[in-house]
């Protein structure tokens, strides 16, 4: 379990360095805005970056919460079936 989080987190960070640098080259150039020539620095890259991943988690979020909600029903179908019956 550990470890498919950590590959989705890896895939999560690789897509959101690749989202940044294609997010800052296409608000300077297909906006045509060189004003926002400044957001290729290291800060602006970070700053990009952060925001894409943030939104990348809520995103993630959203999308399984109704899968939790399955899987919580399933475990407790599930713990009932593997209690051990007491016979009187």
């Amino acid at each position: 379990m550990k470890n498919r989080f950590k590959q989705k987190l890896l895939a999560t960070v690789v897509f959101s360095v690749i989202a940044a640098v294609l997010l800052i080259i296409h608000g300077v150039f297909f906006n045509l805005d060189f004003e926002q020539i400044r957001r290729l620095s290291l800060e602006g890259f970070a700053f990009t970056f952060v925001l894409v991943f943030i939104g990348l988690i809520v995103l993630e979020r959203i999308f399984t919460l109704e899968e939790d909600a399955e899987i919580l029903s399933l475990k407790k179908r599930l713990s009932k079936l593997e209690k051990p019956k007491k016979f009187k």
